[in-house]
């Protein structure tokens, strides 16, 4: 089964997950509230790892940013000449996914939340404010860094 750009449904998946992978480790290294980052760069990085040209990852990306905006898990911070820049808050659901699950895992409620037309999303945010809750302890990097600080990639 082949996708609009030539890429399989399984190479759409591996690069989502490769994609998803990047916005953790940057979110994990934020100090500041909001991580803001554009397709085109993120295709440089994973085009190293897939060894594949970066202009055919971009359009599987962009694609997934816009889903992602479309079900208010990602924002366009910034049009430009150059394209979207987009953004997740750290308040945000995609961020919390991303600090508590591992990447297939927050691939996989994505799907779910597409499939059903964005109504799982209080059910999947209330589970997250438990786990939130249960692992202050644990996570407090996340709340030793309060400053409000942007990180471009």
């Amino acid at each position: 089964m082949s996708g609009n750009n030539g890429t399989s449904v399984m190479d759409n998946r591996k690069i989502k997950m490769l994609v998803l992978q990047f916005l953790k480790e940057i979110i994990s290294n934020a100090r500041g509230q909001l991580v803001t980052f554009r397709p085109a760069k993120i295709a440089q990085e994973i085009s190293s790892i897939t060894r594949r040209s970066p202009r055919a990852e971009s359009v599987v990306i962009r694609n997934f940013f816009e889903e992602l905006v479309e079900y208010k898990l990602i924002q366009v911070i910034k049009k430009s000449a150059r394209g979207k820049v987009y953004g997740i808050y750290r308040n945000s659901m995609l961020w919390n996914l991303l600090e508590h699950y591992d990447v297939n895992d927050v691939l996989t409620i994505i799907e779910n939340i597409m499939r059903s037309e964005g109504s799982l999303m209080p059910n999947i945010m209330s589970g997250l404010n438990n786990t939130s809750k249960l692992g202050q302890g644990e996570e407090s990097t996340v709340n030793e860094r309060t400053n409000v600080y942007t990180e471009t990639i």
